[in-house]
């Protein structure tokens, strides 16, 4: 333990720089005579409790004050889509090694202490109390995850501060002259203790500068990214660096620094993101608006099949986002990559089954629309939010699966009138494939549909041109997955019994059927319409007809509270997903979140 002479001025100046300039710190000369303080000593204990995040920005594009919250914009492409913001929403903080100390914060709670890495350095200085004034005492060298004490005079009062680089294998410094000191996250906590028998300190980071994440995010693609050319812009010669006193906090001195150049290389992964979220920080001191643009070219990523699939000519850009950063606080600018639709009469699918795979990102769209997949995975009840699983019959439990893709609601469950726009005509489900009544008035083929061998498709389907997508979803195709039939039901598991593989593809809408909608037939509250298709062979008197495409908008009929467990007992069929119109008006308001509430 390093001790210093107690007569040093209270002000002395710490010259931070943060991103690429350089940290002058006025020394502390060690006092040879002094020895440890014996005479009505005891222990102060110190603990880290975490670092705040700041949640306040202010957005200059959209005028808007403080408190006000992202606003999302949605660039349609044919490669990809793309979703950009400035807010000051930061993902956490991922954590290279070691455990996380500290409180964590409280669901919803942006602005609560978030955990620092233990092992992180920081320097204590601590400051004797004298009437009004505060008189230097000593610093030490502590590391987060420990619980230290340091020998302090009974009775007395202290002014504490603590600095900190926010790193495990550097400290702040207690009188050295650090050069070059490259994008260091400089931390920052005070407080005044009188010492009794038990003062334990419970440090609160504060940021120094303002700290400015950009993120790539894929999860819209549900892949990890490989690699991308990043160009930033916007930052070069408007980021500054400073003088900070550490008694006081105050900055001074701004000199202007030059923003690092960051490629693909330099971004960081967040912990448990599969890599589908990275990021990269600048900092600054100065308060000044500034205008910045993200874009990502040459995008790889990593698919289901665990192979590469590689956009050469598709470009993702936020374009220009200004704000005003404020220091202490975070700020972000997210360039998130989502997968195109295929649209066909103006309504945008996805271009494959939804599935869920639980850990991260568990709502996803298949990267290749693969005939069969896992019944474990892709077969959902109506209205049910996770397969095998019957959904509540409690509205407001109820989730759409599609809302929680992320960002949560851009894409939805279709709608009656959305089937209406790939169907030809009505029937009852369990009626559809009456092959009798086919055989003596056979169904018309429906238009703009073709078949494969156990697919149908919508040639006219379009706003697809990139070739990088396999062919089974560069149009809209639906699969002949068949559809399930619960067998049994344990703990709310469904075992499932999968008929007409190969032979029918079944879909669900979102909507229950009215008793207008079908025939006059009395199923109030008691059907959903959902989608079948199936491949018709030729034949048929009246008039003959050619091997054909039908599909239909079907009613099923439901059982509701069947199990007692106030539960929809439905078919389970797959989901296909189309776009919400009303993404741009939802993701505008207060407190909208693009990380879905599973």
């Amino acid at each position: 333990m390093k001790h210093y002479q107690r007569n040093l001025t209270s002000k002395f100046a710490f010259a931070a720089f943060l991103a690429l300039g350089t940290l002058t710190v006025t020394s502390c000369n060690k006092d040879k005579n002094n020895q440890e303080i014996t005479a009505e000593e005891t222990q102060l204990v110190v603990r880290v409790a975490g670092i705040n995040n700041g949640d306040q920005i202010n957005t200059v594009a959209s005028k808007r004050s403080k408190s006000a919250k992202s606003q999302y914009q949605l660039t349609r492409g044919n490669d990809f889509d793309v979703i950009s913001t400035v807010d000051n929403d930061l993902p956490a903080t991922p954590i290279a090694s070691g455990s996380q100390v500290g409180l964590k914060a409280a669901s919803g709670s942006r602005a609560a202490a978030k955990p620092v890495a233990s092992g992180t350095k920081y320097t204590l200085f601590l400051y004797k109390k004298n009437g009004t004034s505060y008189t230097f005492e000593k610093a030490v060298e502590l590391s987060a995850g420990e619980e230290p004490t340091i020998s302090v005079t009974n009775g007395a009062t202290y002014k504490w501060v603590a600095m900190s680089y926010n790193s495990t294998t550097e400290a702040f410094g207690q009188g050295q002259t650090l050069t070059n000191p490259e994008q260091k996250d400089v931390l920052r906590a005070e407080g005044e203790v009188t010492i009794s028998s038990t003062n334990p300190i419970n440090i609160n980071f504060n940021r120094v500068f303002a700290r400015i994440g950009v993120e790539l995010n894929t999860m819209g693609m549900f892949a990890p990214i490989v690699d991308a050319n990043v160009t930033i812009t916007g930052l070069q010669g408007q980021l500054k660096t400073g003088t900070i006193d550490v008694l006081t906090g105050n900055v001074s001195n701004l000199t202007a620094v030059t923003a690092p150049a960051f490629s693909y290389a330099d971004f960081t992964t967040l912990a448990g993101s599969d890599g589908q979220q990275k990021i990269a920080y600048y900092y600054t001191l100065d308060p000044t608006q500034l205008t910045v643009n993200v874009s990502a070219s040459n995008l790889t990523i990593k698919v289901d099949n665990n192979t590469d699939r590689h956009f050469p000519t598709g470009t993702a850009s936020t374009g220009n986002k200004s704000f005003v950063p404020t220091l202490g606080q975070n700020h972000r600018i997210l360039l998130s990559i989502a997968e195109s639709p295929v649209t066909y009469n103006n309504v945008s699918w996805g271009r494959s089954n939804l599935y869920y795979k639980a850990g991260y990102n568990p709502y996803r769209f298949y990267h290749f629309n693969p005939n069969n997949p896992a019944k474990e995975e892709s077969f959902f009840s109506f209205r049910g939010h996770l397969p095998l699983r019957f959904a509540s019959n409690d509205g407001a439990a109820q989730k759409d699966p599609c809302a929680l893709i992320y960002p949560a609601g851009l894409w939805k469950t279709p709608t009656s009138a959305e089937l209406s726009t790939v169907t030809s005509n009505t029937a009852l489900l369990d009626n559809l494939l009456d092959g009798i009544l086919d055989a003596l008035i056979p169904t018309p083929g429906t238009s703009g549909a073709t078949y494969g061998t156990n697919y149908i498709e919508y040639t006219n389907s379009s706003g697809v041109q990139s070739t990088v997508y396999p062919a089974a979803t560069q149009k809209l195709r639906f699969n002949y997955n068949g559809v399930g039939t619960a067998v049994s039901v344990v703990s709310g598991l469904v075992n499932l019994n999968l008929g007409d593989v190969d032979q029918v593809a079944t879909i669900w809408s979102s909507d229950r059927l009215l008793d207008s909608e079908l025939l006059g037939l009395n199923l109030v509250g008691v059907g959903a319409w959902g989608y079948m298709a199936y491949t018709a062979p030729a034949g048929g008197l009246v008039p003959p007809r050619p091997k054909r495409a039908i599909a239909s908008k079907a009613a099923g009929v439901l059982n509701l509270n069947a199990l007692g467990l106030g539960v929809i007992e439905s078919k389970f069929q797959n989901v296909r997903c189309t776009r919400n119109a009303n993404w741009a008006t939802q993701s505008a308001q207060p407190g909208y979140n693009p990380m879905p509430v599973y």
